[in-house]
């Protein structure tokens, strides 16, 4: 008796558990994140555009990077398009982690060294910066 009530219980809240994390991937869509970067010696700010095309921008407002990503479950792929750090030689794969007002990515997969230094671990604090 209690062995079909548990089960149904835990498929419940797995489910929620699933609605909840597509909500907040659709609510990354038209925000904008700001993060540190070290060997810049710069705070960034990602903009995560309403379609699959992101941009990164220096504190002075030069774009630095442009993507294109895809969210799927707690996993983004995106391989750049252009810019002045960006990397030909293909897709970056992380997990990302929301809580609150910041954001984390953690490295799966990616054939650039110089970007899975800038990304992997670091926290992105939300921001009201303007999205194109």
């Amino acid at each position: 008796m209690y062995k079909p009530a548990a089960i149904f219980f835990f498929l419940f809240i797995m489910a929620g558990m699933s609605r909840l994390q597509a909500q907040a991937q659709s609510s990354l869509k038209g925000t904008a994140w700001k993060f540190y970067v070290e060997a810049l010696h710069d705070s960034l700010t990602l903009h995560i555009g309403v379609a699959d095309t992101n941009y990164t921008t220096t504190s002075a407002g030069e774009v630095v990077v442009r993507s294109v990503s895809k969210m799927q479950n707690d996993t983004l792929r995106f391989r750049d398009i252009d810019g002045e750090y960006y990397c030909p030689d293909g897709e970056g794969v992380y997990r990302v982690s929301i809580e609150g007002d910041y954001m984390t990515y953690f490295l799966i997969s990616d054939p650039c060294n110089n970007r899975s230094d800038a990304l992997n671990g670091i926290k992105f604090r939300k921001t009201t910066a303007a999205t194109k």
